[in-house]
């Protein structure tokens, strides 16, 4: 059998499969729209198992592979691959087998985890964290999700749940992080201080900004800085090669400078070389991220 991987990345909006070769390059891929209920909510996980599988079906009728990956949102049992919950809290999510679910039905061992998580392994195998043993991954969209890569390898802590770092106390405003540089904390917070309109999300920030609106130039360059003065607190603590920012919002130039300007005034002497750079494969990181899993686990990488 050629060493290939299966992909598999399932997000709110759309569910993303992949056949990933050992360097990481996508061979073939696919997208289908997520499942989802009545108002919105995410589809019964049965549902989502069912919508992997056909996603992935055309792919793996063309090609053999050694198995498959999933990167999801949620908090996970890394090891057996089971759910523990998502942020919705339905309770059909708590304890569900997925990774027995889905290896079930694609006739495949499945190894899952946190998206964020997958999608650090990704970027630590083939992107922008190349030739890095140690990093702090941090995944700026809706909410702030993280992943800790030491030696090489991703830091689950006890349980499976280590990472979430949108949940790190920000010293300055008493609350967590996520409630200040979050994508929909940013916008709702935009828009109570007049300087988007109400509906407008976080993309149209950044567009103010480069067009030299100055209130919103400044509103993410606070944003940025708060976030800085979290990430040195790890930075001290991890001593990464690296900070590497995702997400739709973690991306953005005036973003990562922000933080890198927050670092500059935070880091003591020692750790002042440690800056934060964008990560390098998009949307596709999680998923071949997920794959990298699978070449690790059958000693491919």
């Amino acid at each position: 059998m050629t060493d290939l991987a299966l992909g598999l990345d399932l997000g709110g909006t759309n569910i993303r499969a992949a056949i990933v070769a050992p360097d990481g390059t996508i061979l073939t891929r696919r997208r289908i729209d997520t499942p989802t209920l009545p108002g919105g909510h995410l589809g019964l996980p049965d549902d989502l198992v069912s919508a992997l599988v056909d996603c992935a079906a055309p792919l793996l009728a063309e090609t053999g592979v050694l198995g498959a990956g999933l990167g999801s949102g949620g908090q996970f049992d890394p090891a057996g691959g089971v759910l523990r919950g998502i942020n919705t809290g339905h309770p059909a999510f708590v304890d569900y087998p997925l990774a027995a679910r889905l290896g079930e039905r694609l006739g495949l061992p499945v190894w899952v985890d946190n998206d964020v998580k997958m999608a650090a392994l990704g970027e630590l195998c083939a992107g922008a964290g190349q030739g890095c043993r140690h990093l702090i991954c941090v995944a700026i969209g809706t909410g702030i999700g993280g992943a800790l890569i030491l030696d090489g390898r991703l830091v689950h802590g006890h349980s499976g749940l280590a990472g979430h770092l949108g949940q790190t106390p920000d010293f300055t405003s008493g609350t967590f992080i996520e409630a200040i540089a979050g994508g929909m904390s940013i916008s709702q917070r935009a828009i109570a201080a007049g300087i988007l309109p109400p509906q407008k999300k976080t993309s149209a920030l950044f567009e103010l900004a480069r067009a030299g609106d100055s209130a919103a130039q400044t509103f993410i360059r606070d944003a940025g800085r708060q976030l800085g003065r979290v990430v040195a607190g790890l930075i001290h603590t991890f001593e990464p090669e690296a900070v590497l920012l995702g997400g739709t919002v973690g991306v953005q130039p005036e973003m990562v400078a922000a933080v890198n300007d927050s670092l500059a005034g935070t880091l003591m002497l020692n750790w002042r070389h440690i800056t934060a750079r964008p990560m390098a494969l998009g949307p596709e990181a999680a998923q071949i991220g997920a794959a990298m899993r699978v070449f690790i686990e059958k000693g491919v990488r």
